[in-house]
């Protein structure tokens, strides 16, 4: 399982900081992945931080590059491993508590990070970083690069390439947009958009060595 903790840029004021917060919890309460029971969903946590769990590394790597691409979010994750069975370690939200409330508590640290990210391992309800777990290293360097690039992105760039992540061809795709083929090609290309997408896909398979380690 993976615990994210999104922390508000220092640039959003603590005036309305409470309700960005709040419109975020309500896009994501029906998560369709996130964990069950009561822990499910993603919610506040304090005025500045919304906090939840996935057990998808794939569908984990691409709801961080979301975040880092609004720009308006440190984002810190911590895996949190199985155990031989496949089971989490964890019964409830209330044994997790203690690595929840330290993932809360540090989260603000993604802030300073290299492209707002942070990545941690829970190792019994502590939480340690690349520098004792060296596994932790590739993952969180690859997904800070990742962060970067999506940031740097155009929107242009990104709408064409959710079209191709739908399906579409780049004929498709420029049909629909009014621009010509080579126009989608050269926006995918400035956008780095095709090697991201692999670069994501390894990323997320490393990820899910370390949660079965």
């Amino acid at each position: 399982m993976l615990c994210v903790t999104l922390t508000l840029a220092k640039n959003f004021p603590n005036a309305g900081a409470s309700e960005t917060v709040d419109q975020l919890v309500a896009s994501l309460r029906q998560h369709p992945d996130a964990v069950g029971g009561a822990v499910a969903g993603f919610k506040a946590v304090g005025e500045r931080q919304v906090q939840g769990c996935l057990t998808s590394a794939d569908e984990t790597v691409g709801f961080v590059l979301s975040a880092a691409r609004s720009g308006a979010w440190g984002v810190h994750l911590t895996l949190l491993s199985f155990d031989t069975n496949g089971q989490l370690p964890w019964g409830d939200e209330s044994s997790m508590r203690p690595v929840l409330d330290a993932a809360a508590k540090t989260g603000a640290h993604a802030l300073r990070a290299p492209g707002g990210v942070e990545v941690v391992k829970a190792v019994d309800d502590k939480l340690v970083g690349p520098k004792d777990f060296p596994e932790l290293g590739p993952i969180e360097s690859t997904l800070q690069l990742l962060c970067a690039i999506e940031r740097r992105r155009s929107d242009e760039g990104q709408e064409a390439g959710l079209m191709i992540n739908g399906g579409k061809s780049q004929i498709q795709a420029a049909g629909h947009l009014g621009v010509s083929q080579q126009a989608i090609s050269a926006r995918l290309h400035a956008g780095y958009w095709y090697e991201s997408r692999k670069v994501a896909y390894w990323l997320a398979s490393q990820v899910e060595q370390v949660l079965a380690g």
